[in-house]
């Protein structure tokens, strides 16, 4: 049964980011140093040999039972694992528009979510065994990899890569504007549809339209100087994380 926990919890950990596997070792009180292979096999120390804590140099009042510390690993592993439907597939960008002032004139500052929250490009709420968290410490939102994760060139059966760090549309558009930020979101981010694939190398027309109402606070908002209504759009999968990049023809029609 030992050797089965040891290789559960293998399983598990190979599938963690490092930012998980961190959290799994700050609760065990070990080092949190290291490559990502470092930090699993720190973790698989204690699950494997009975002298595990002695050789990182653990006390007695510290010691955890190896049950102790599968049920970290599954903790953490069932609140990444919420298996309910599939999002639909993603397309290459989208846009959203946004209520902003000078960042020079707020304080930047914003309450923390929840650890469940799911917004998504796709609109869905639902979480499922494919998911990617925002890294901002202010937000910390969960996306399906599926929706935010776009291979340059797409393999049959092999999901995109994932990065190193990964922030949210809105967490990375905070950070490609130095000038404004967000007060409200009126429309959420929005992908692009694309009509379809040309065979002839020209370029293909992707669109978006939603119908929203800017309520009564919010116009009363935008009438003031110091506030704008923007509408911006980013490349999902650009290579420069932190910037608005468009279409080269681009089009926008506001109440037709």
């Amino acid at each position: 049964a030992m050797a089965d926990l040891a290789s559960t919890c293998k399983d598990k950990l190979a599938y963690f980011r490092i930012k998980e596997l961190k959290d799994i070792l700050h609760q065990l009180g070990l080092p949190k140093q290291g490559k990502k292979q470092d930090l699993i096999d720190r973790v698989l120390a204690l699950l494997s040999d009975e002298q595990g804590q002695r050789h990182h140099g653990w006390g007695r009042k510290n010691s955890f039972t190896k049950e102790a510390v599968a049920k970290i690993i599954d903790d953490i592993y069932s609140r990444k694992m919420q298996i309910q439907s599939a999002p639909d597939l993603a397309t290459r960008s989208h846009t959203g528009s946004d209520l902003f002032r000078p960042k020079d004139e707020v304080n930047d500052s914003f309450q923390p979510q929840p650890v469940t929250k799911v917004r998504c490009i796709c609109d869905s709420k639902l979480l499922n065994d494919n998911m990617i968290q925002c890294e901002d410490d202010r937000c910390h939102v969960w996306q399906h990899m599926s929706c935010v994760l776009v291979p340059d060139k797409p393999t049959e059966g092999v999901g995109p890569e994932v990065p190193p760090h990964f922030y949210c549309e809105l967490c990375r558009l905070s950070r490609a504007d130095p000038f404004w930020v967000t007060t409200g979101n009126p429309l959420p981010p929005l992908k692009f549809m694309s009509s379809g694939v040309a065979n002839d190398g020209t370029s293909v027309l992707q669109t978006v339209e939603k119908t929203f109402q800017l309520s009564r606070a919010d116009r009363e908002t935008v009438q003031r100087s110091e506030y704008d209504l923007q509408v911006w759009c980013i490349l999902m999968n650009d290579k420069v994380q932190f910037r608005m990049q468009w279409p080269q023809y681009a089009e926008l029609e506001v109440n037709g």
